[in-house]
């Protein structure tokens, strides 16, 4: 499917083949996705909206494989990457981020949401601070009315430790946990409670599964 917005701003050489070589890069971690044993389904509704942290994204990614599930992603070389590859498995990506774009990219996503479509949230992207839940997925809930659904995937993978988020790339044939819960928006109807609604989905959603991400000595 086609990204959902414009493209990023017109860049040189050497940052064209940067994003070539990550996207080949990309597409064998995808590839090595094909391989994985999911050990439960995701039992939510559709459309709606689905939170989940970035680090555990990939699974999640693969699994909603060419359902037409629309997402977001950063006007960075790597999301401009991970972008081009997901457009190959059906998925539409708004590309923004809080500092480049983000308005734009949650109109985006605001519209795909209205037109039945489910989307896919990493709530602390896309410069963290890692596992800290942002508004942006609930704000689409409320005003789509849309069910929020919090998601963590438990699985063996590789952490890229220079990434801000610590990102968990899946081994081979490893084996995917999805825990999940619809969190009760319905609970904090006034605006008002959109900070208290907040709070509490972060706990609900850091509480679904420990944080395996061990910092090395």
């Amino acid at each position: 499917m086609a990204r959902v917005n414009k493209r990023p701003k017109k860049i040189g050489p050497a940052q064209k083949v940067a994003r070539v070589l990550l996207s080949g890069i990309l597409q064998v971690f995808f590839w090595i996705m094909k391989t994985l044993r999911f050990k439960n389904q995701l039992e939510i509704e559709h459309p709606c909206i689905m939170a989940v942290y970035h680090d555990e994204l990939m699974p999640l990614v693969h699994y909603f494989r060419n359902q037409g599930i629309t997402a977001i992603a950063s006007r960075n070389h790597f999301g401009y990457s991970i972008a081009k590859v997901m457009e190959r498995y059906d998925y539409e990506v708004a590309l923004g981020s809080p500092s480049r774009g983000g308005k734009d990219a949650f109109l985006q996503l605001l519209k795909a949401a209205r037109k039945g479509k489910s989307i896919a949230f990493a709530v602390d992207g896309s410069r963290g601070p890692r596992h800290e839940m942002k508004q942006g997925a609930m704000v689409l809930a409320k005003r789509t009315k849309l069910p929020l659904y919090l998601i963590r995937a438990s699985y063996d993978g590789w952490r890229i430790e220079k990434s801000w988020d610590k990102s968990k790339f899946p081994k081979p044939f490893a084996e995917v946990s999805f825990n999940y819960k619809r969190f009760a928006l319905e609970d904090y109807a006034d605006e008002s409670d959109l900070d208290a609604a907040l709070l509490a989905a972060q706990n609900e959603l850091s509480g679904l599964q420990p944080d395996d991400y061990q910092a090395p000595k």
